[in-house]
This record gives structure tokens, C-alpha cells and sequence, in this order.
């Protein structure tokens, strides 16, 4: 239901206006500008109506403070006759339109209907334009998969409300991609989205990086430093990797989500912010909190929202599609390239991917280095791991269209020849380690 706030000193206009839009609105009604300031930056609301002269902040400063916090917002401003230069000012301020005294109730219910539906048509237009970026720079995940696709939804409508969410699922399934499209289709997505690698950070340092810290806090603090969170204020702050901090450091996080303020390291004085949190994790968070290996009321806190997204190897229809998008990424490397041969598809599409869609691109990019034809082959798209990696529903009876000892052994061979016999530099390409190629070459008789 649409959202109305009036601001009216006048106690008879301002029940004339709850009556008038209180059948088809949701209205709530104030005294004074500084009372429904506190109310909607706290609730929020798609239309605004502020009589110009008020105690205690007028319309032109509530229509100010409304506009930072969201343009999207339609204000009128109520004015009389004699006020009308004040009202155009208003409009130029970024007001909608104003409403004069005495008003007729009709016209105020078909011009605030106006505005709504300019407003929901504005807002489509910027919803196919910031796709159409989103699409362009990367930022929406090539999917086809209807499991994925309800998530992406979810993501959607999460985006427009403020609730911290926790993404799970394993390594390298795009958990970050997806809350960056979070923060892109939320009213913040004009201030900063910044991501923070928990689990590469100690306790000290995490603290001190999330929060901030004082000059002099501790040993090396030459200057006052401006923390993450502070940094995102009025944006969105990622914490990735959350499953692993320790229950000290969830203590100190738990008190800022439930307060929105924050004390730097070495200061006792309390900073408010204004960030949204998003979460994400490749762990159990629920079972870690039953066992007690993460703090209960911080999960809950977390997970006001919950995300699941889905491994690779539970959308097989994407392998392809992601092959294509990952070919065309990075063509620059090997403009001949210009996609998979079947064998090689076959190939991927039997693998388990335990890195997901991270692994995918990896194994493409390095596919792109390694091959000689207009497309990609099985010995250049080889997988690593072997058979404890192939699908488990694959059908043992089918004959395998190629050997894969056989390739990996002629890749090898390959890559050896490419790099002169350089077995570090040959190892690099391969994406293993000098001590496996090693025992490879022992396997394969090529020593």
C-alpha cells in the first residue's frame, strides 16, 4: 500500500487530508516538520505532503532532508495564495508540486495519483537502464536455471527493503556477485558497496579495520583511521567470509547491528552509522550456531534474510552458457578461440566443479592460453581431480567418448614442449604444483 505522511500544523487540514486519502493510502500525520523527519527516516514513505510555514522545521528544510535521504520520494508542498513564489522555489528544490489553500479534494487525490504513477514508470525505466548496465559491466550472473532465477527474484525484492541478509553456498558460486546486485537494486546503490574479506584478517586487524581507530590506539597507530563501516555509511558493507571470526569479535559486530553505533579502537565516544550489512558464508551457519561454534543471537541478527545459492552441479544447463561468457572475456588471450568443441563439453558437463563457477572461469582462461584450434578441446579443457570429480549420476555403462589418461598425458606433453622442458613454468600453466607434475610425469612414463 502506498505510503503518506503529512506534515500540518493545523489540526483541521490536517484531518481534512487523513480523511480525504485515508481510504486508498496508508496516512500517518504530524504536527511539525521535525516529528515526521524522525518518522520517515526511520519508516520511510512514497509521498510526503508538508505545509511550507511549521514550528520546529518548515517544509523547505523537511523537503532538504527527505531528498537526501531518497530522490525517489514524491513532496508536495501546502501553501496559501499568498505563498506561491515560496511553493515555485519548493519545485525548483525538488518538489513534485504544491498544494494551495483552500483545495479542492479531488484534484489533490488525482495529482498525488499522477505523481505516483510518473514515479512507478520513472522507476521502471531506471530498473531496464540499470540492467541493461548491470548486464554490460558483468554485475548480473549468466544463468538460464529457474532454481538460480527465484534466487536472483528474492535478491530483487530484498533489495528494496533495508533488512541485513546472509548469503550462503559454497566456494565460488557467486555469493559476492550477488550481493553486489543487492546493493545495485537498492535505494543506496548511489553510495559505496564495500566488501571486506573476513576470514583474511585477524581479530586486532579485522577490528580495526571494520571499525576504525584512534591515534596512539596501539603500537603503529601514527593517525586516526576511518573504518569500513564508516565508510559505508549509507551504503551497504559486505562482510564475506563471516563463519570465520571468532565469538570476541561477533560480540563487538552483534552490539553495532543492534544499535547502528560503533566506538573506533582507543575511543569510548559512540559513532552512529547507517549501513546496510549483507553477509556471506560457505558454512553451516545454523548448525554452527546449534553446536555453538557461532553465536546464536548474531546468526538470527544475520539472517533476518536468507540466501541459498545453488552450486554449479546442481545447474548443468549454465555450463554452457557460462563456457560461451568466459570464452568471449577473455578472447584478447586467443582471438582464434570462438567456443567448445562437444567432446570438451561433454567433459565439463560431467564434472562436479567443487570450485563452481570461479573454477569454470579458471579452467577456461587457462583452456585460452593452452590451445591451438578454433575451439576448445578435452586436452586443453582439463579438469583436475580426475574420476572422484565426475558426476555421480553420469552413466557408468556409456562408452567415454575420449580417454581422459590419454589427454591429460598429450596436455602435458603439450604444455612441456610450449614451455622448453621448464617444469616450474610448466607446473605454473597446468595450475598444479611442481611436486604433482612430478609424480604426473612418474604416472605417465614421461621422465
Amino acid at each position: 500500500m502506498i505510503r503518506v505522511i503529512v506534515a500540518e500544523d493545523d489540526p483541521l487540514a490536517a484531518s481534512i487530508f487523513r480523511r480525504m486519502l485515508g481510504p486508498q493510502f496508508q496516512v500517518t500525520t504530524f504536527g511539525n516538520g521535525e516529528e515526521a523527519y524522525r518518522y520517515y527516516s526511520a519508516n520511510g514513505a512514497d509521498v510526503v505532503l508538508t505545509d511550507l510555514r511549521m514550528p520546529r522545521m518548515g517544509g523547505l528544510e523537511l523537503l532538504a532532508k527527505v531528498k537526501e535521504i531518497s530522490a525517489e520520494t514524491v513532496v508536495f508542498i501546502i501553501t496559501g495564495y499568498s505563498q506561491v513564489e515560496d511553493a515555485v522555489k519548493a519545485i525548483k528544490l525538488g518538489a513534485y508540486d504544491y498544494i494551495a489553500k483552500p483545495f479542492d479534494p479531488e484534484d489533490v487525490l488525482t495529482r498525488i495519483n499522477r505523481a505516483i504513477r510518473e514515479r512507478t514508470m520513472a522507476e521502471k525505466l531506471q530498473v531496464y537502464e540499470r540492467e541493461r548496465e548491470a548486464s554490460a559491466a558483468g554485475l548480473l550472473p549468466v544463468t538460464a536455471d529457474p532454481g538460480l532465477l527465484q534466487v536472483l527474484e528474492l535478491a530483487r525484492k530484498v533489495a528494496r527493503a533495508d533488512s541485513t541478509v546472509l548469503i550462503q553456498g559454497e566456494t565460488g558460486v557467486g555469493k559476492e556477485l550477488v550481493a553486489r546486485m543487492i546493493h545495485n537494486w537498492s535505494p543506496r546503490r548511489e553510495r559505496p558497496f564495500v566488501p571486506v574479506n573476513c576470514a583474511a584478517l585477524s581479530e586486532g586487524v579485522l577490528e580495526s579495520e571494520l571499525f576504525g581507530h584512534e591515534k596512539g590506539a596501539f603500537t603503529g597507530a601514527a593517525t586516526r583511521r576511518t573504518g569500513y563501516f564508516e565508510l559505508a555509511h549509507r551504503g551497504t558493507i559486505l562482510l564475506d567470509e563471516i563463519g570465520a571470526t571468532t565469538p570476541r569479535f561477533q560480540v563487538k559486530l552483534l552490539r553495532v547491528l543492534q544499535e547502528r553505533m560503533l566506538n573506533r579502537v582507543g575511543s569510548s565516544t559512540p559513532i552512529p552509522v547507517d549501513a546496510r550489512v549483507i553477509a556471506c558464508t560457505n558454512r553451516e551457519l545454523e548448525r554452527d550456531a546449534r553446536d555453538e561454534r557461532f553465536r546464536s543471537d548474531l546468526y538470527y541478527r544475520l539472517s533476518v534474510v536468507t540466501i541459498e545459492v545453488p552450486p554449479l552441479r546442481e545447474r548443468r544447463g549454465d555450463i554452457p552458457l557460462l563456457a560461451e561468457h568466459f570464452i568471449a572475456r577473455y578472447r584478447a588471450i586467443n582471438p582464434r578461440v570462438t567456443g567448445v568443441s562437444a567432446e570438451a563439453l561433454e567433459l565439463l558437463q560431467t564434472y562436479r566443479f567443487p570450485g563452481n563457477v570461479r573454477e569454470l572461469e579458471n579452467i577456461i582462461e587457462r583452456a585460452m592460453i593452452l590451445e591451438c584450434t578454433d575451439r576448445l578441446t578435452p586436452a586443453s579443457v582439463l579438469v583436475r581431480g580426475g574420476e572422484e570429480h565426475l558426476a555421480p549420476d553420469a552413466d557408468a555403462d556409456a562408452a567415454d567418448p575420449f580417454d581422459i589418461d590419454g589427454a591429460e598425458r598429450d596436455h602435458i606433453v603439450r604444455v612441456l614442449a610450449r614451455c622448453n622442458g621448464r617444469k616450474l613454468e610448466a607446473a605454473r600453466l597446468l595450475g598444479i604444483n611442481k611436486t604433482t607434475l612430478w609424480r604426473k610425469l612418474k604416472r605417465f612414463g614421461l621422465q
